[in-house]
């Protein structure tokens, strides 16, 4: 697996999803055995994304002067740590620290996984193409023999060392295979969480703490594994390459990381694509930190608080299972969707009522949890936003993605992330507040709505768009 930069890609979706799975035993154990009041779990959430706001921008310029590869390998050593450590102690100011600790790690991956895929995808296509133009062909070996020799990609494997995902990257449109790439990655990381999700239910029957520690540390043994086996043949740090200049002539890591960003602000601020997904992802994200935090709370209300721990483990464990299962499907439907289409404006059209059409089911989900009084309505609102508001972000990445140029993609996708920490923290909080103040259902309901109005951004971009003529 070591020169397969789409199955490594693939696997740190995996493992995000393991990341995201540790939620499982860590919101039961807040919400059931600690008993936070929504405020409080308002609180973690917003130091949560509160620190991917000041670190996600500073991580994806790091990743860019430096290496993308350390940086996924160092994010996974930082969540490990903070998932492990989260239960060794009850005190809520405690807490906080971990989840600060938890949401820098995920700054250092968020854009930086992507963005090295991107480029050993490149790389690998480009010196296929090199290979073929020079290789003599001996005439009794055919054209199959030669590409198998060439790259072992003329078997059709959907995962060619080339970096395929289809076929021969040679003969493969790398941007298709790269948006491919980007949704699989999404299905992966549902498996990841369904994994998790077994695993965090199994152990959650014995200790729920117990099963936090040891997803931790699983998280951490997985950045050993990318340690030894990611290569970085297609990224060459620019602090490197100033290398040989004279040492007065070499500019500083920071006038550097000032540089890149405002390239990456620069580009986002005059795509009107960039700016749609930026403005649709703060809002949504804000939607979606309230009923990340209360939805748990609010189904707990609704039929749930006679469980204990080890019992609410086993139900939302299932739960989240089925769920991850459903996005499965959805995830395969669009990664299809995006390798047929073309790079072009009838595309970004495309594309861009898609992200609205689900943004709009993702706001009808949430607000069948929010109002309904009936626990199984509530159930199915809740499943339809998991799998919508999934699709969602991964269309979201691969529109950011397709958009970036490659000195500023890691920069570019990370300004995506650091839009959604923006609303999380500037709407998840007084959505928090707006729960413990007057009730968790009218808090869910004015995260329905603003789903809704995520979707207008998309919508304007379409419409646009079509106005504008392909």
């Amino acid at each position: 697996m070591r020169h397969r930069p789409d199955r490594l890609f693939l696997l740190t979706g995996g493992v995000q999803g393991l990341a995201f799975s540790w939620g499982l035993p860590a919101m039961v154990w807040w919400v059931v055995d600690l008993r936070l009041s929504p405020f409080r779990l308002a609180v973690l959430g917003t130091a949560l994304v509160l620190s991917i706001l000041v670190t996600e921008t500073p991580t994806g310029v790091v990743a860019d002067l430096y290496s993308r590869k350390y940086s996924v390998v160092a994010a996974y050593v930082v969540m490990g740590t903070a998932m492990a450590l989260t239960p060794v102690t009850e005190l809520f100011g405690v807490l906080v620290i971990w989840q600060v600790l938890w949401g820098v790690g995920w700054t250092l991956q968020s854009g930086a996984a992507t963005a090295w895929m991107t480029d050993e995808i490149a790389y690998h296509a480009s010196h296929s193409h090199r290979s073929a133009a020079v290789m003599p062909v001996e005439p009794s070996t055919s054209v199959a023999d030669s590409r198998a020799d060439d790259g072992g990609a003329a078997d059709g494997d959907a995962g060619a060392d080339d970096g395929g995902a289809g076929g021969d990257a040679a003969g493969s449109d790398p941007s298709r295979q790269v948006d491919g790439l980007i949704v699989r990655h999404a299905v992966f990381r549902s498996v990841g969480v369904m994994v998790g999700l077994v695993a965090a239910t199994a152990m959650g029957a014995w200790s729920v703490r117990g099963s936090m520690a040891v997803m931790g540390l699983l998280a951490i043994a997985a950045a050993g594994y990318l340690a030894v086996t990611m290569p970085e043949a297609g990224f060459e740090s620019p602090r490197r390459r100033a290398g040989g200049a004279p040492r007065q002539a070499r500019t500083s890591a920071w006038k550097d990381a000032i540089t890149l960003w405002k390239r990456g602000a620069r580009l986002v601020r005059r795509n009107p694509s960039l700016l749609a997904v930026t403005l649709s992802a703060a809002v949504a994200a804000g939607a979606w930190e309230a009923n990340d935090r209360l939805s748990v709370l609010r189904l707990f209300e609704l039929g749930l608080t006679e469980l204990d721990g080890r019992e609410a483990v086993l139900f939302f464990g299932a739960t989240w299972f089925v769920m991850s299962a459903l996005a499965i499907p959805m995830m395969t439907w669009l990664r299809r969707h995006l390798e047929r289409s073309q790079i072009d404006q009838r595309s970004t059209r495309r594309d861009a009522f898609l992200l609205a059409r689900f943004l709009t089911i993702a706001a009808a989900g949430a607000l069948a949890l929010a109002l309904s009084p009936w626990f199984t309505i509530a159930l199915i609102g809740w499943a339809i936003l998991d799998v919508a508001g999934e699709t969602a972000y991964s269309l979201t990445e691969a529109m950011a993605n397709r958009h970036a140029d490659s000195s500023v993609r890691a920069t570019v996708v990370s300004f995506v992330g650091q839009s959604q920490a923006v609303g999380e923290v500037s709407i998840g909080l007084g959505l928090g507040t707006v729960a413990q103040i007057v009730s968790v259902p009218f808090a869910l309901a004015i995260a329905a709505a603003l789903f809704a109005v995520s979707a207008a951004p998309a919508a304007v971009v379409g419409w646009r768009t079509a106005t504008s003529g392909d």
